[in-house]
């Protein structure tokens, strides 16, 4: 396991929507090496959390700063710095599920062969071999969504952030998927994970409450 580093300090961050959901002001840091549950009834701003982390929306209040190789690599276009799993996983579905995880990679400037290769082995690790040279589109949405799960992990991101990951799967999958956050918090990532899943929040090394 690498040293733990601070990558980011909230302090009162918010963001308020026209429907009155959000994020109401909430303090907090980041850390290499962990595995972070964000934790909240529906409405209290688990997504919205996510959001202002990934850079996909701006605050209303407060402050985050990103720290160490978060803020010298999160906005890179190597997609290093931030990896993101979304609730809507959107996959390319004219591609292979290969293909697909394979992405990152090629954008990154990898061979088409190194990130095919690099790309099956992250999908072995998600029980997915048998369904590597299929179309997205043929996959179930359990499939799709360890799909996705493995095409923000590719890159051995800093940050990576993932929005109810294990919302269409089943015990021994949710098993996978947390076996390969764990791998990853090892190597020094930071998974923050909106979640309702008690398996999810069970392992995690720290929990963000937003119902406190």
């Amino acid at each position: 396991m690498t040293e733990k580093v601070a990558l980011a300090e909230a302090t009162d961050l918010a963001k308020r929507w026209a429907d009155n959901a959000g994020l109401q002001p909430f303090s907090f840091g980041l850390w290499s090496n962990e595995l972070v549950v964000v934790r909240g009834r529906s409405g209290s701003g688990k997504s919205t959390l996510l959001a202002l982390l990934a850079g996909w929306t701006a605050s209303d209040g407060g402050t985050l700063v990103r720290l160490g190789p978060w803020a010298e690599r999160g906005v890179d276009r190597t997609w290093k710095g931030t990896a993101i799993l979304p609730q809507v996983i959107a996959p390319i579905m004219e591609l292979t599920m290969t293909e697909n995880v394979a992405l990152p990679l090629r954008l990154s400037g990898a061979s088409r062969a190194d990130a095919a290769a690099h790309a099956r082995e992250v999908l072995a690790q998600l029980d997915l071999s048998d369904e590597a040279d299929r179309a997205a589109s043929d996959a179930s949405l359990g499939q799709q969504q360890r799909m996705g799960l493995a095409r923000a992990a590719v890159v051995d991101p800093i940050v990576l952030l993932a929005d109810e990951p294990t919302s269409h799967q089943d015990g021994g999958h949710i098993a996978t998927v947390l076996a390969l956050a764990r791998a990853m918090v090892d190597r020094g990532a930071c998974i923050v994970v909106a979640t309702h899943d008690p398996a999810v929040a069970d392992v995690a090394d720290r929990i963000l409450d937003l119902d406190r």
